[in-house]
């Protein structure tokens, strides 16, 4: 069946905000992530006239002035913008200025065509810079002799497939909302560099435990390679729950106070220099009484100040 409509609208899922991209990209620069979101719907819709390709005419591309005026943002708001797309792979710019939306195919109404006008979309992007590629295997061949009602039991099975996918994905996505404020609260703006680290945090130690360690930095005045610290700390005793979290903390804080109160019936020693690993827990605030050079040369590794 041949398809010759043209598309000029956009089906977007109700969890497109809930992506990781779009939960990185609104929380860039103290706020101006919501602008750069409204930035990007107003470019998608742009470039549906031309399938997801971004030029004035044939011949000039649009700078950033002309889609300052298109978008109705200032100039150097849309060209942080557009830094921001092209970090998270959302567009790619070509050397000629064109600028290719990647996900559009995902957005434009779904058609019997739809693998052929996203294999025919790929091919564009790989002519244009001038390094076509095999697209064999990466986009599913479906067949022009396929009957509109298999289609549709194809399309339906994909579509099913896809919500159970989504309702997996969306405790991860809210922990991983969570992680983002969590960290823009105490420690400031989430930048894309911090993305798989956040990511991989919250794969191996869980929400909880992030949020304890978290705490623990901010009252001790430190940065989140602090609370780092005290989760690779954690992990090497074994520890997996907020439960034994806490357990292991009052542990520690009686062995303080054990050791603070064979200070008091000390007699006063010199101060040990700040090179020493001695020296690195006085000024961390921990009472060092009583503790073997062991015993201080771990709690230095496991409190992150070993390079301080």
């Amino acid at each position: 069946m041949v398809d010759n409509k043209k598309y000029y609208y956009m089906r977007l899922k109700e969890n497109f905000f809930d992506s990781d991209e779009m939960i990185i990209l609104e929380n860039m620069d103290n706020g101006d992530g919501i602008i750069y979101s409204n930035i990007l719907l107003k470019l998608y819709l742009r470039s549906l006239k031309y399938e997801g390709r971004l030029m004035f005419n044939e011949r000039i591309p649009f700078n950033p002035q002309m889609l300052s005026t298109i978008v109705r943002h200032p100039v150097g708001v849309v060209e942080k913008a557009l830094r921001a797309f092209v970090d998270l792979g959302l567009v790619e710019v070509m050397d000629n200025g064109a600028i290719y939306m990647l996900d559009i195919q995902n957005f434009i109404g779904k058609t019997s065509t739809e693998a052929d006008r996203q294999r025919e979309y790929q091919a564009r992007i790989a002519k244009e810079k001038n390094n076509v590629r095999n697209l064999t295997g990466n986009i599913q061949e479906i067949s022009d002799k396929t009957t509109p009602e298999l289609e549709i039991e194809i399309e339906l099975e994909r579509e099913i497939e896809k919500e159970v996918e989504a309702s997996k994905a969306t405790s991860a996505n809210s922990d991983f909302k969570n992680l983002i404020e969590l960290y823009q609260t105490n420690f400031g703006i989430v930048k894309p560099i911090l993305y798989d680290d956040l990511k991989a945090d919250l794969a191996d130690y869980g929400i909880e435990l992030i949020i304890e360690a978290v705490k623990r930095a901010v009252k001790r005045q430190r940065e989140y390679a602090y609370a780092q610290g005290i989760l690779k700390s954690w992990n090497n005793k074994g520890i997996k729950t907020i439960e034994q979290a806490k357990a292991e903390e009052v542990s520690f804080q009686n062995k303080s106070q054990s050791n603070q109160n064979k200070f008091q019936q000390q007699k006063p020693v010199k101060k040990a220099p700040e090179w020493t690993d001695e020296g690195r827990l006085i000024k961390a605030g921990v009472d060092t009484t009583g503790m073997t050079q062991n015993e201080m040369y771990k709690l230095v590794g496991e409190m992150g100040l070993r390079n301080e």
